[in-house]
């Protein structure tokens, strides 16, 4: 375990002893205060053993039979060159076994805490890495924040900001005002997450910077790697600059994205469209609150002005004629 002050060559004034940040806990008081802080936290056995032997089990078969039809090279797009990446998308149609992994009370609170009462699901995936997976490089989970300007300032148009342009800075804490955070992350520890096998690398306090981190990889920032037995999961909110770590040993880690957002953002991932009819058919009125379909302050509408639900578009009225 790594001990003391990091120092680096690199312009920054965020430290850390390594001591003091995050450990697994389910002390409500201690994550929110450490997300506050660090911009992560940890909860303990999220989920208990036998929860997570079932969703394991479901995984890796779906990952096995994905894997055999090529679906995993359809994420190309955020996998560096010689990534042994899979990406298993929508669980929410892919078993039950993952259903369980939402609702989850202290998750929840921490959700309230950061984005408020209202929030929807954003993304509902696996993340795989195989043994030599290279490291992925820093990134924030809202990088598509427009940075916040003094009034008669250029800004940003939103539309034409893209991961490739968005303003980078040094580990620094800002001095002027900067984006709330709109979405929090959620990685549930599906195996043990080592810093051998790839687990998450977060730059601790870097959600204060108002900026992107540098995209170089081998990293030129400290980070540290989010480790812990399965069932544990480590949050982060959406400012805070991570990533996959590289998979320097002999197996597979194993670990599930979740993204949640504020309710008036653009989702991931459809669930309006892409859930399937049978997952729908028989979902708690929580679980499509989250995927969606409950209107929020008019947002979602798709029928009739003051509907608590959308319909789809075979039960909203359509063309009228006397």
């Amino acid at each position: 375990m790594l001990k003391g002050r990091f120092v680096m060559a690199v312009e920054r004034d965020i430290f850390w002893e390594i001591d003091e940040l995050p450990k697994p806990t389910q002390d409500l008081e201690r994550l929110t205060a450490d997300m506050d802080a660090w911009g992560y936290c940890m909860v303990a056995d999220a989920l208990p053993p036998e929860t997570i032997a079932a969703v394991r089990e479901r995984l890796e078969e779906q990952a096995e039979a994905e894997h055999q039809r090529g679906y995993h090279r359809r994420r190309d797009h955020v996998n560096a060159a010689g990534s042994e990446n899979q990406w298993i998308l929508m669980l929410i149609n892919k078993g039950r076994e993952f259903h369980a992994t939402l609702h989850l009370p202290l998750v929840t609170a921490v959700l309230e805490h950061v984005l408020g009462p209202d929030h929807i699901l954003s993304e509902s995936s696996a993340h795989l890495t195989r043994p030599d997976n290279p490291a992925m490089a820093l990134h924030t989970d809202q990088w598509w924040m427009p940075p916040p300007v003094m009034p008669g300032e250029a800004y940003r148009p939103a539309g034409e900001i893209t991961r490739e342009d968005a303003i980078q800075g040094p580990l620094c804490r800002a001095t002027h005002p900067i984006a709330a955070p709109m979405v929090v992350q959620t990685m549930l520890m599906v195996s043990d997450f080592t810093e051998a096998n790839g687990a998450t690398r977060l730059v601790p306090g870097s959600h204060m910077t108002g900026k992107q981190p540098d995209q170089s990889v081998p990293h030129i920032v400290p980070s540290i790697a989010a480790e812990g037995p399965a069932g544990t999961m480590v949050m982060w909110e959406g400012r805070t600059w991570h990533s996959a770590g590289p998979n320097t040993s002999n197996g597979m880690r194993l670990g599930m994205p979740t993204l949640y957002a504020a309710p008036q953002m653009r989702t991931l991932m459809n669930f309006t469209l892409g859930t399937k009819p049978e997952v729908l058919a028989d979902a708690t009125p929580e679980l499509r609150q989250l995927l969606g379909f409950k209107v929020w302050s008019g947002y979602g509408e798709t029928g009739e002005l003051g509907n608590e639900w959308a319909e789809p578009g075979t039960e909203t009225t359509g063309r009228l004629e006397l």
